[in-house]
């Protein structure tokens, strides 16, 4: 807070100087260090062993439930047996199980199971039919032991058969064991697992169980003689179920189970590595499994000891020993030299200026407040804080609560009296007003000090500025209770579930969209409640194709690609509460916390329902727009063809009777005549250009291989004549190769470079032709040094019949521009005119690389430069 005073200072200075030999508080202070250090070593002594005990639990709990879990999902194959049973109506033989048990691939699905088989439940008058039945196809199957009269079990078959072959026939009935847990699985409808037992394909003959799942073979109704009830089962050797469930290098305990007094798995034996005899920590658990009571006894093993760390307790012993020394040693310096101590006092006045300069900096106000005198002192940051100069102001309890806002003293004052009157310590958080008006949030912490009647005489504490915290946290606040009110707004329905599919997270949408509340699907249902089932099992077959493994039908079906990183959108059909279907456009994501580690996902579903409609009336209209323009191209061929008829039949009459009977007409005639043939040409042009108009739709089905710098010499081809006789220039780059209709693209280039010759002006023509593709992107451009076109008529002059000049000044129908457009807009592209650095027009024309979807006929590009 403030240097000592010259004369505080001087006193100690006295003291220490003083200071020649140990004195008794020397010793005592090196009592309290040792008593210290061993409570220290034994505290820590006792949380290595409380690790060591949480360490042990752990893993004995994870070893227990793996087995447990494995036993779940053998449960799971016994009953896929069974309701591939039921598929079949129980009309079951040896080579059908055989052909559904490699398909389940038991080896590597489910490692440690010997096998998975049927048995049949007859009763006495079954038995004979049975038999007659089995030995048609298996004149060697027979029961054994001979069958009870009243009742029997027999094997109908198992998979693999290699290693079972003894178990075909065996007839459980003749054992108290098997029998009678097959008959309280048939009778309860549940799972059962029997009591120890040795199966009769273990040439070791240890200990093993069977594990049942019991069906009906025609429902509860009266069964005839050749229909039976009967249990999909499965033969264990527990030490073959143990090596496939349970890796001894992955744990550090060791195991044994018993059923009752029988050993069934024990690990706890002198010949086993890792036993330890004297083990640290042991725990038995008695868990039900399948109708029977295992114990399961675990004992630490010598790699759990290894594995523990017993040396953080000797270590902080040794290290307080040491440090003891050191303070003894370190005592009898300073008896040695009060200069050294000085030096040392000096030191350490300078590390508490740096803190009370490290303070400033980082704008911590420290205080010192006396309850009894209500004296207050700050230090400079303090004012900082508080936007107060320290030479007008008061340092006293009253000017701080001058300070403070009022709505917040009450509650500032209220915690200080009672942290005061009980507490050690002193913690609030309140606003200030600085004297411009800003208000700032402080957090304020102290320690109260008492004297020898318990009362409090000092709280010494420091403030910091904590606004850009406060303002950053309601921020937050009000984004998460946005992100609220939007997920209840939104038009879209939402759920989030957790990695297993349970709904977390039900919008108001949902609600709507599917008639459930919230309270029937959070926390109880998974998206499979609304999804079509056919839908789900078509999907997994789906991926499973894709994914080159097997997904089945269920929760991974929608967040297979999730997992992978991807976001799938997809539509589905959700199923309502009351039965209707609708369908949705479905956007599922994986949910990640900030370890990037998946903790759920979301699905957002649309309604599509109208958005289906409108596709499909969409579609019928194009269907009818298709049907209407082939119907006006064909219109537009047949009309075209039979006027060109009559034409050619004038122009030629005329030119005969120009050439016949020239000199009997006058010159009024002859330009009459003249006016004819001309009138006559110009309409078979016109004529010719409707049909290529007409034409671009069919021409632009097919795309290939275009190779542009072929297609333009070509084109400059088919202009040879216009080109000599205008003396026009014609230069282009590199043009590039792409995907587009040949023949389109060289009417395109001809129609561009045709108008460039025709409208010249006074100057030779001169034009320029280039191209690039960028990213697929293809754009091509002409441009001439001609007469130019005004901007008002840049956009006119792509429609149909559109004319600048009249036939006067320059020939043509109208229509070339017209048909360039109509082959761009068909490529999904754009054309447009602009002015050109060489003094006339630049036209450009671009458009997205389409795929090539078949090979144009050989010789297209000739027809199109012809």
């Amino acid at each position: 807070m403030r240097n000592f005073n010259a004369h505080a200072t001087s006193k100690i200075r006295t003291k220490l100087e003083k200071t020649g030999t140990l004195r008794w508080f020397h010793w005592l202070v090196v009592a309290l260090s040792l008593g210290l250090t061993f409570f220290a070593w034994n505290l820590a002594r006792k949380q290595q062993n409380e690790r060591a005990a949480l360490q042990f639990d752990r893993e004995a709990d994870q070893t227990v439930d793996l087995i447990l879990e494995r036993m779940a999902k053998y449960e799971e194959a016994l009953w896929g047996g069974v309701a591939f049973l039921r598929t079949v109506d129980g009309n079951i033989d040896h080579d059908l199980w055989n052909r559904y048990a490699e398909a389940l691939r038991i080896e590597q699905k489910y490692p440690g199971i010997n096998g998975i088989g049927v048995i049949a439940s007859l009763k006495g008058d079954q038995v004979d039919t049975f038999l007659r039945d089995q030995q048609t196809d298996r004149p060697s199957f027979a029961i054994h032991p001979p069958p009870n009269p009243d009742e029997s079990f027999p094997i109908l078959a198992i998979s693999p058969l290699t290693g079972n072959e003894k178990a075909i026939g065996l007839d459980m009935a003749h054992e108290t064991n098997r029998i009678a847990t097959a008959r309280k699985a048939l009778a309860t409808g549940t799972a059962q697992v029997t009591g120890p037992i040795v199966l009769v394909q273990d040439e070791l003959q240890t200990p093993g169980f069977l594990f049942y799942a019991p069906f009906q073979a025609n429902g509860p109704k009266q069964k005839s003689k050749s229909e039976f009830d009967g249990l999909v089962f499965a033969p264990f050797v527990f030490h073959e179920l143990m090596e496939g469930v349970l890796d001894k290098t992955r744990r550090h305990v060791s195991i044994r189970i018993g059923d009752g007094s029988d050993k069934l798995y024990d690990e706890l034996v002198d010949d086993e590595a890792d036993f330890d005899a004297d083990p640290l920590i042991k725990k038995q658990y008695s868990v039900d499994v399948y109708g029977r009571t295992w114990l399961f006894d675990v004992w630490s093993s010598k790699s759990f000891r290894e594995s523990v760390d017993s040396t953080q307790a000797n270590s902080i012993l040794v290290g307080g020993l040491i440090i003891n020394s050191m303070l003894v040693f370190l005592f009898s310096m300073i008896s040695r030299g009060a200069r050294k101590s000085l030096q040392f006092a000096d030191t350490l006045t300078a590390d508490l200026e740096s803190f009370g300069l490290a303070a400033r900096v980082n704008k911590i106000g420290v205080f010192d407040y006396d309850p009894k005198s209500g004296v207050l002192k700050w230090n400079d940051a303090m004012f900082d804080i508080y936007g107060q100069k320290s030479s007008g102001f008061v340092q006293s309890y009253a000017s701080w609560a001058t300070c403070v806002h009022p709505d917040d003293l009450p509650p500032t004052e209220e915690k200080l009296r009672a942290s005061l009157a009980e507490g050690d310590s002193y913690e609030s958080e309140f606003r200030v007003i600085h004297p411009d008006g800003t208000i700032r949030h402080l957090n304020a912490k102290g320690v109260i000090f008492r004297d020898a009647e318990g009362k409090a005489s000092r709280l010494l504490g420091a403030n910091t500025d904590i606004t850009r915290r406060k303002l950053a946290t309601d921020e937050l606040a009000a984004t998460q209770r946005m992100q609220a009110a939007i997920q209840e707004a939104a038009g879209v329905s939402m759920i989030a579930t957790d990695t297993e599919g349970l709904i977390l997270m039900y919008n108001t949408t949902a609600e709507t969209m599917l008639g459930y509340t919230k309270e029937e699907i959070v926390l109880r249902e998974t998206p499979a409640l609304m999804h079509d089932p056919d839908e789900v099992v078509a999907r997994a077959a789906e991926l499973s194709v894709e994914l080159g493994r097997v997904v089945e039908p269920g929760f991974e079906v929608f967040i297979a690609k999730a997992i992978m990183g991807e976001s799938e959108q997809r539509e589905w059909t959700y199923i309502r509460k009351d039965g209707s279907k609708v369908p949705v456009l479905l956007t599922v994501t994986a949910i990640r916390n900030d370890d990037n580690q998946i903790s759920g996902f979301l699905g957002i579903a649309a309604d599509i329902t109208e958005r289906k409609k409108a596709v499909l009336e969409i579609q019928n209209a194009n269907n009818c727009l298709i049907r209407s323009n082939e119907e006006l191209a064909q219109f537009a061929y047949v009309a075209s063809h039979d006027l060109q008829e009559p034409l050619r039949k004038v122009t030629s009459f005329c030119e005969l009777l120009k050439e016949d009977c020239g000199d009997q007409l006058n010159e009024d005639g002859l330009t009459y005549m003249s006016y004819i043939i001309d009138g006559a040409g110009r309409m078979r042009a016109l004529i010719q250009d409707l049909l290529d108009y007409s034409r671009v739709d069919n021409d632009l089905r097919r795309t290939s291989e275009v190779d542009v710098q072929k297609t333009v010499s070509f084109a400059i081809d088919n202009l040879s004549e216009a080109i000599t006789e205008t003396e026009a220039e014609i230069t282009f780059d590199h043009l590039p190769v792409i995907q587009a209709h040949p023949r389109q693209m060289a009417q395109l280039f001809e129609n561009l470079i045709g108008n460039a010759i025709k409208y010249h002006g006074n100057e030779k023509p001169r034009v320029r032709i280039g191209g690039e593709v960028i990213d697929h992107r293809c754009r091509f451009w002409v441009e001439d040094n001609g007469i130019g076109i005004a901007p008002q008529y840049r956009d006119q002059i792509f429609g149909i019949f559109k004319r600048l000049h009249g036939q006067s000044e320059y020939k043509g129908t109208g229509i070339g521009l017209a048909v360039c457009k109509r082959i761009v807009d068909h490529l999904d592209g754009k054309i447009w005119v602009e002015e050109s650095a060489m003094g006339g027009c630049r036209f450009q024309f671009e458009f997205m690389e389409p795929n090539s979807d078949e090979e144009v006929q050989t010789g297209d590009l000739e027809l199109a430069a012809h």
